[in-house]
């Protein structure tokens, strides 16, 4: 954090992730965005500073006029960027923060922990329960806290000011795999009788932003050196202003207005990868005319790798009965169905332009060890029928009012899928020799971005082919994992050829590896090319530059000088 000379209020961002909104790295929340923007417009002295930042250097609190703290991750998770703020950090910076000076902490973490009984006696403590955005904007103009809803020109306003905010513009990942996820609307078309275990229904009924103010956002966004992009915020991308939200059960999608913001934010050629994330099944199997337009319109102007998120979470007719989710089966296979017909082809990237994820929840009131065999069977059938699924998604019920799992049945349930099908439909979609594009390197020898990671070294072109294993994903809405098995620069990016596949990841090796220079690790990565032979394939080409000797015209030649075979695998990997 750049040095300040004048009192400032400190946002810490504790990170949000909602069932319908990201803001763990590489993403930027919405809410974050929201608080900034707040001061932006007010012209108030702020600083920014992400709980992983923090967990490095430790706040500097004396200098504060306030403090907010975000907590806002709510799903259970698996991070490769970030870590998500806990209740005994927020405890922690509550007790180092002077009395007199005001704190806000907001996000649906901190309404759950407050549910949960968690009441810090301390003067000048606010937990907002409503728009975190909206308190804080009184208490500036007002000096005294509430809780309050931001009006429609407010959200417009803060949306805007905090797409260009600090938020963005000091973030650690900007100029890199940085995505900004944009709030769409909010609420849930299922707001009456919603699924039981989800906060969004609790959000009311949908409330839409319009086209031209989610463009402008994104438009200052791209003005502040973004590049990517994910529509969040949405239960469901097919519901976007959807016509009989109040009055029917399957409100009918509105290929329209959906149509007028993909292809308004894709006339700014700055925009790199565009993703969105869920959909409802049941709204496209009932209306699949208006859900085709749709799809075609995701398809055309989406990047590839996106996956539109199903939230089937049971199989089972008694648990979607107990806990009121929003498809059944048959509505499922429909929708897949349609998805698949449209999105399997691949992008530019390499991957599917569309396809299907799939979510599955443990817990859930009325399971039984028959629900988990009624899953199974139900992705056999999908299998069975040639679909497509990009990802399924096993996690375990969070929340009270839900019966107890059984672990025995979830772990086998979840072995035969990531054996059974995870692994199977990733070899189909990627198969070996396959290309991806734009693979952005994060980690060493761990799938998770380390502190030591952050140093310069583990970014210098000097340490690439050398011995150890790289980590990376494409940008963008649940990419796929990448193994290396060597050294790349970190937060840097290759095209790489598909060698191996693990059940919900690949291993791979850069393309057009120059093989004068070529390592031995990345020689021995190539399948057919192990250890002994990768030492060949280099103590020979040495001795033919020691000795001047002419290099051969071929691959094929030189691999025959070492009386080594060159697999068609190697000829797409290396080049002269």
């Amino acid at each position: 954090m750049s040095e300040v000379h004048e009192p400032y209020w400190l946002v810490i961002d504790g990170y949000e992730d909602e069932p319908a909104a990201f803001g763990v790295p590489p993403y930027v929340g919405f809410h974050i965005r929201y608080i900034c923007g707040v001061f932006e417009s007010m012209n108030v002295a702020y600083e920014v500073k992400s709980i992983d930042a923090c967990r490095l250097s430790p706040p500097d609190f004396s200098s504060c006029l306030g403090v907010v703290i975000f907590a806002g991750a709510v799903v259970p998770g698996k991070y490769l960027r970030g870590t998500p703020i806990s209740l005994k950090e927020v405890q922690r910076y509550i007790s180092e923060i002077e009395k007199d000076t005001p704190i806000l902490c907001g996000g649906w973490a901190i309404r759950g922990w407050k549910q949960n009984g968690w009441q810090p006696l301390r003067p000048n403590l606010f937990l907002s329960v409503q728009d975190t955005d909206a308190s804080l904007h009184y208490f500036l103009k007002n000096q005294e806290w509430k809780h309050l809803r931001r009006t429609g020109e407010q959200w417009s306003q803060w949306a805007q000011s905090g797409a260009a905010s600090k938020a963005v513009t000091t973030h650690d990942d900007l100029g890199g795999p940085l995505t900004l996820e944009v709030e769409v609307y909010q609420g849930c078309v299922r707001y009456k009788r919603g699924c039981k275990f989800c906060i969004e229904p609790k959000k009311g009924v949908p409330i839409w932003r319009q086209p031209e103010d989610i463009i402008a956002e994104v438009t200052h966004a791209l003005d502040a050196g973004v590049s990517h992009v994910r529509l969040g915020g949405m239960t469901d991308t097919y519901t976007y202003q959807a016509e009989g939200v109040v009055e029917m059960e399957y409100p009918i999608p509105n290929p329209e207005p959906i149509a007028q913001l993909l292809h308004g934010l894709r006339e700014d050629e700055r925009l790199d990868i565009l993703h969105t994330d869920n959909a409802n099944p049941s709204i496209i199997a009932e209306h699949l005319d208006e859900a085709e337009e749709i799809t075609k319109t995701l398809v055309e102007t989406l990047s590839d790798g996106a996956v539109l998120s199903f939230g089937l979470e049971s199989a089972d007719p008694n648990v979607h009965e107990n806990n009121w989710l929003n498809c059944d089966a048959s509505q499922l296979k429909s929708a897949i169905r349609l998805i698949n017909k449209y999105g399997r082809e691949k992008g530019e990237r390499g991957l599917p332009k569309l396809l299907p994820g799939l979510n599955f929840i443990a817990g859930l009131n009325g399971e039984t060890s028959q629900t988990y065999q009624m899953n199974f069977n139900l992705l056999k059938e999908i299998k069975d029928e040639g679909y497509w699924l990009r990802r399924i998604n096993l996690r375990q019920v969070e929340g009270h009012g839900f019966q107890e799992v059984n672990e025995a049945d979830f772990s086998s349930f979840k072995q035969r899928v990531r054996d059974d099908f995870d692994a199977k439909w990733l070899e189909e979609m990627l198969p070996i020799g396959q290309k991806l594009g734009k693979v952005w390197w994060e980690s060493h020898d761990s799938r998770t971005r380390l502190p030591r990671h952050l140093d310069e070294s583990y970014r210098a072109e000097e340490i690439r082919g050398k011995a150890g294993v790289s980590f990376g994903r494409q940008i963008g809405a649940y990419p796929i994992l990448v193994g290396m098995s060597y050294l790349a620069p970190l937060e840097s990016q290759s095209e790489v050829v598909v060698v191996g596949h693990g059940k919900r990841s690949i291993t791979a090796v850069e393309s057009q590896i120059p093989f004068n220079s070529a390592t031995m690790a990345q020689l021995r990565s190539i399948p057919g090319i192990g250890e002994k032979a990768a030492w060949r394939l280099v103590s020979d080409r040495a001795k033919r530059q020691s000795k001047k000797r002419p290099e051969p015209d071929t691959l094929t030649e030189i691999f025959a000088e070492s009386s080594l075979h060159c697999s068609p695998l190697a000829e797409q990997i290396l080049q002269l």
